[in-house]
């Protein structure tokens, strides 16, 4: 089977091959083809030599097209500064979102045209076209909260929920309607899935109720808007204590990609009984531990574990919790892929 047939089937709740495997290779990828952080990711069609070439080494069956995160926050005006080796972010001294005022001052902007996002569009078409008949393709979109976060700071984003909770809605008006857009012509490319990052979706982060009240609504919208592209919604969210229910109310995922147990489990394994047949389980290896600290041998015996604890059945694919260290030794990047040929096999 291809890597894009093992993932189909593991969708559909059925077993494949083995369980397929992905170790959300990001901002690794740069590395296999010798280019600086900084020239990565502002180059779509750099990115997706990188990436192509990764996959070739790695093997992976499928792979999350996740520059950085603040790809949307830079083409509404937010500075932000390009590591020559480390991963791009927002000039934290130089907040565009400077007071509950701003929210609604956001620009509405042409995401086919704005420096980035335009990138990102690029990078999608180019792997749909080189290799998207045999791994899955999945573009990366964050949510209105989260590129609120990267303008403004996610302790003052935070209070400002509280505070001024109207303001912070009307800047999700906004950033909805560019995203909408965005993902319009990302899933033009015919990417197989659109990942939403809904990273405030979690109990580290906000309540339950908080997050319904205010990016719930424009997540359920941006999710259809997938739909309508053609694509399939998958959710990303590494927050501990995440929020599988209402998530998977509003966005109705065809799978979940997660790092910790969520909020109303006690274990993986009650995850697994409750909602193994709702949604696809993507994870949940944590990067940290094992893809950066770890050697290749301890990140098998954690696949090893993972895949006994999850694989049964299918519905579930074998990945880190988050992305891939991007410094990390690629070795272990390959050992998750190996673990899945020896432990993976139903």
């Amino acid at each position: 089977m291809t890597g894009l047939e093992r993932i189909a089937t593991a969708l559909q709740f059925k077993e494949a091959d083995r369980v397929p495997a992905g170790p959300l290779v990001c901002g690794a990828a740069r590395r296999v083809y010798g280019v600086t952080y900084a020239e990565w990711a502002q180059d779509g069609e750099l990115q997706a030599k990188c990436m192509i070439q990764a996959q070739k080494l790695i093997g992976f069956d499928g792979l999350l097209q996740l520059v950085d995160l603040s790809v949307e926050a830079a083409d509404f005006g937010q500075e932000v500064i390009y590591p020559t080796e480390d991963t791009p972010h927002p000039n934290y001294g130089n907040p565009l979102i400077k007071t509950p005022d701003d929210y609604a001052k956001l620009e509405r902007i042409d995401p086919t045209k704005s420096p980035r996002m335009k990138e990102e569009i690029k990078y999608c078409d180019i792997l749909m076209n080189e290799i998207g008949a045999t791994v899955a393709e999945m573009a990366f979109v964050y949510g209105p909260l989260g590129i609120l976060a990267m303008m403004r700071g996610a302790e003052k984003l935070f209070i400002d929920c509280m505070k001024y909770k109207e303001n912070v809605i009307a800047g999700m008006e906004i950033i909805t309607d560019v995203l909408v857009d965005y993902i319009k012509a990302l899933t033009k490319t015919g990417v197989h899935a659109v990942v939403l990052d809904t990273l405030f979706a979690s109990q580290c982060i906000m309540s339950k109720e908080l997050w319904m009240e205010t990016e719930g609504p424009f997540a359920r919208r941006i999710a259809e808007a997938v739909r309508e592209g053609g694509s399939m919604v998958i959710v990303h969210n590494c927050g501990n204590g995440i929020y599988f229910d209402v998530q998977i109310e509003t966005m109705q995922p065809v799978a979940i990609s997660f790092a910790y147990t969520p909020d109303d489990c006690k274990d993986m394994s009650e995850t697994k009984e409750k909602y193994g047949d709702k949604v696809c389980l993507i994870g949940y290896v944590d990067p940290a531990t094992y893809m950066f600290l770890g050697t290749p041998e301890e990140a098998k015996e954690e696949c090893k574990r993972q895949i006994e604890e999850l694989g049964k059945g299918g519905g579930f694919i074998l990945s880190t919790g988050c992305e891939f260290p991007p410094n990390g030794s690629l070795l272990n990047a390959i050992a998750m892929m190996e673990a899945a040929e020896l432990y993976g096999k139903y």
